[in-house]
């Protein structure tokens, strides 16, 4: 059977769960836990009054924590209040770790044993903090990292160059953050002026918080991106997508080309990087090390 509990249900999980239920993944039961619990009723109810129109099976339940215990991914988006006054993801950092310990305590309570989902801010440092207080399998726990980036990088040449997004090719590594990188030897764009690479790759940092600063949060962006890595583990296939995964040779979590199956990440760190490439990689984990040394 396949269960999912999202931990956290505002904005970005509920548009994730939404997302869920019209992706025909097969999951039995979808458990929703909020501190909100009241408004979450509502939230609960107004899901399963769309599942007969988008013609699924999955049951969606209001739940607690002993829900976990035989989950197969637990998604945590919960997290401080997005703002659109924030100049960088790293300004949460310590009332992030408050949320993230609190909330792996309540589950370590239990005997939940599958994998990690993480989509809170600042993201590679609560995807390095989960691990720790998990005291899991790094393996199994993987962070939305640079996937929902890519995709914007991917929107903005579509944009720019007038090409089907689906022609579209290239990554963005790294952190979830100012330090994230383009390695453009993946871009399938030719000969592009260094001017423009670099008002680019400005464009992919500021997106988040344009939307932000537009609408007051992002949602479908990272829901999306949430709902792509939970099809290649409950489907196992081993597809290589950009996401915060175990560097050991670092000892962080931060965003490189990861092969993920039913098992959670099965190899990290696929792409053959230059030498200026894994300089501008080896920067963005300094970055994470300094965040995680803060707290």
């Amino acid at each position: 059977m396949n269960k999912l509990v999202i931990i956290g249900c505002g904005n970005v999980g509920m548009a994730y769960a939404y997302s869920l239920l019209n992706q025909c993944l097969d999951i039995k039961e979808l458990i929703l836990i909020d501190v909100d619990a009241e408004k979450l009723y509502g939230k609960v109810a107004d899901l399963n009054h769309s599942i007969y129109n988008l013609n699924t099976s999955t049951k969606v339940i209001l739940g607690n924590y002993s829900n976990c215990q035989d989950a197969d991914i637990i998604c945590i988006t919960a997290g401080p209040t997005q703002s659109d006054v924030k100049s960088s993801r790293m300004e949460d950092l310590h009332k992030a770790n408050s949320i993230i310990k609190n909330i792996i305590s309540e589950i370590n309570k239990t005997n939940f044993s599958g994998i990690y989902l993480l989509a809170t801010n600042p993201l590679d440092v609560m995807t390095y903090v989960t691990w720790k207080y998990a005291n899991c399998n790094p393996l199994k726990v993987i962070g939305s990292g640079t996937l929902l980036d890519t995709a914007r990088l991917r929107y903005i040449l579509s944009e720019k160059y007038h090409k089907p997004i689906t022609e579209v090719t290239g990554l963005v590594l790294g952190e979830h953050g100012d330090s994230q990188f383009i390695p453009w030897s993946t871009v399938n764009i030719e000969k592009l002026p260094e001017s423009e690479m670099i008002d680019i790759e400005n464009r992919v940092k500021k997106a988040g918080f344009e939307v932000s600063k537009s609408q007051g949060f992002t949602a479908y962006g990272i829901a999306s991106a949430l709902s792509r890595i939970t099809r290649a583990i409950l489907f196992d296939e081993k597809v290589c997508l950009p996401v915060c995964s175990y560097l050991e040779n670092y000892g962080i979590f931060t965003s490189t080309p990861s092969i993920i199956g039913k098992n959670g990440i099965e190899k990290s760190n696929t792409l053959d990087l230059e030498k200026s490439e894994i300089l501008k990689l080896e920067n963005s984990v300094q970055v994470i090390k300094t965040a995680i040394g803060n707290l």
